[in-house]
């Protein structure tokens, strides 16, 4: 049998580390702090939770834990939480609420101590007993890849070691521990599988506990497989979501992408309404991960409403009119009969008879027209906005230059072609700016 030493993964705490131990006295827990202390080079801290569950046994643990510091000469910080009022208080369960304690005492606990990583106990059975749950439960491959070695400054470096090969390392030692009453009880279901479902296991197959550590392990490759394609996949296609590619991709590619371009855990039913999505037509709507996503044409965006709506401005040539609505700045001058006519999608020329004063720069409204160059006539804004794909939230912020009600150019079109100036004339020049 391979001894504990051999399978401590050290690497994943770095020479001149400052490591924060999470140790709660028993076995596991013990034999970590052993191994950390045992790693030329790094700096060792221990902290213990005591949870405030288990009375006179909880302060025996924090006592025993305090001592083997001393004796050992680690740092040790400690802190009593009373779990049972707050999972009342937030309505969850005593190991949720254990659980968020203790991690946020970790945390605090390392960046005042200056520790570069907290490091916990978690073991090859706690893995293999978090597969079964988890595939008890219902969950998908990245819920089978088990419990990481690495994330979020939390390094477990004895996810390869079994419980047994532990408790074998300290008796080698003469390192003793505490027992932890409540994980004699089967209340809890970690409890139930550790207890029956494992030991049953390993008798229909020797080894079942590493073997399925080993399936983990398998898993997690194929896992990080999957997620780097579709990060690849995301990089390429940016903020907006090509409908058809995503709807072509394999379903275990296109529900990663879409869970990392949400930033967020999907499951099935909302990745199934999604991808339904790729196949609606322009404007429909999903909700997912609290947002809004939107078929925008032929792509899904993630929809933050509508933009606001243009307030009316009037025109006054030589004055400056800011646009915050739509991120603009528009210039007005005058310009003499011979200067350069100009007329793009951003600026516009208009002659100065029977025009100046009666300018104004709106949002678009109801029934409006115009009669574009090359266009065969006027055609609805509402068509040309679609026909240049301006997406539906948008349409409200886009300038309208206005005679009176009528349309003479839009920001973004252009202008309509009975509006320009003659060669000789005196003109306005309506110039667009982004207001940076």
């Amino acid at each position: 049998m391979q001894r504990a030493e051999s399978l401590f993964r050290g690497e994943l705490i770095p020479p001149g580390a400052t490591v924060l131990c999470a140790v709660s006295g028993g076995a596991d827990s013990v034999c970590l702090l052993s191994l950390c202390r045992e790693l030329p080079g790094r700096r060792i801290l221990c902290a213990h939770f005591d949870h405030g569950i288990r009375g006179e046994e909880s302060r025996r643990d924090a006592a025993f834990v305090e001592s083997l510091c001393r004796s050992w000469d680690i740092p040790f910080y400690c802190r009593r939480g009373d779990v049972p009022a707050c999972a009342r208080e937030r309505g969850l369960s005593l190991e949720t609420a254990g659980r968020e304690l203790r991690y946020a005492f970790l945390r605090e606990t390392a960046e005042k101590t200056g520790a570069d990583l907290i490091a916990t106990a978690h073991n090859l059975n706690d893995n293999a007993e978090t597969l079964l749950f988890r595939l008890a439960r219902g969950t998908g491959l990245r819920g089978l890849t088990g419990i990481p070695a690495c994330r979020d400054g939390i390094v477990r470096p004895m996810l390869d070691i079994p419980r047994e090969d532990i408790e074998s390392y300290l008796r080698e030692r003469g390192i003793s521990w505490v027992e932890d009453s409540s994980n004699a009880l089967d209340a809890a279901a970690r409890n139930r599988i550790r207890h029956s479902l494992l030991p049953l296991l390993e008798s229909v197959h020797p080894g079942a506990g590493e073997n399925i550590a080993r399936s983990v392990q398998n898993l997690r490759e194929d896992e990080d497989c999957l997620t780097t394609l579709a990060a690849e996949k995301l990089r390429a296609w940016g903020e907006r979501l090509p409908a058809a590619e995503l709807l072509a991709l394999p379903r275990a590619i296109s529900s990663r992408v879409l869970r990392q371009w949400l930033g967020a855990e999907l499951p099935r039913e909302r990745v199934d309404a999604l991808l339904a999505l790729c196949e609606s037509r322009s404007g429909a709507l999903t909700q997912a991960a609290g947002r809004q996503v939107r078929r925008d044409f032929d792509e899904l965006v993630i929809d933050e409403g509508e933009s606001p709506a243009l307030a009316t401005r009037p025109i006054v040539p030589g004055e400056r009119v800011e646009l915050p609505e739509a991120g603009l700045v528009l210039m007005c001058e005058k310009r003499l009969p011979g200067a350069e006519i100009q007329s793009s999608f951003t600026t516009f020329s208009f002659p100065c008879d029977n025009i100046c004063d009666k300018l104004s720069v709106t949002c678009r409204r109801e029934g409006d027209r115009i009669a574009l160059p090359g266009r065969n006539g006027t055609k609805p804004l509402k068509k040309l906005f679609i026909e240049t794909r301006i997406p539906a939230r948008s349409r409200e912020s886009v300038p309208v230059i206005r005679r009176g009600d009528a349309v003479l150019a839009v920001y973004g079109l252009g202008q309509a072609e009975d509006s320009l100036p003659g060669p000789e004339e005196e003109f306005l020049c309506l110039r667009f700016e982004n207001m940076e």
